[in-house]
């Protein structure tokens, strides 16, 4: 998550921990807990960026979307199977190769 939205934002990775970590953010998490998009959407405002979430839903006999198949242009943070990646200009940026991996809802980043 904190790699994800210091590509998006351009900004140092130690900013954007400890703006989370402010915010609650644990390296360990349960399935339950929800406060991560939350934790997200604050310090991507914080930043100074705004966030617009777009869901994704599984429709019978239709491909899920990847990150292949998002629009090629903007900064995204993708929610995918386990993970969160950030796409920017149809340039997937992480460390995990996660572009065949389902996209259940991303945000689109701009700057406020």
């Amino acid at each position: 998550m904190i790699r994800s939205v210091t590509i998006a934002t351009g900004r140092s990775y130690n900013d954007v921990y400890q703006l989370m970590k402010a915010r609650g953010w644990r390296t360990k998490r349960s399935s339950a807990d929800k406060d991560w998009e939350k934790q997200i959407t604050d310090t991507l405002k914080e930043l100074g960026f705004k966030a617009t979430r777009h869901s994704f839903p599984g429709i019978k006999g239709q491909p899920r979307k990847t990150a292949m198949t998002m629009p090629s242009t903007g900064t995204w943070i993708l929610r995918v199977s386990k993970h969160v990646a950030c796409l920017k200009d149809g340039v997937l940026l992480d460390t995990f190769d996660c572009r065949s991996s389902c996209v259940y809802f991303a945000w689109e980043i701009h700057p406020i």
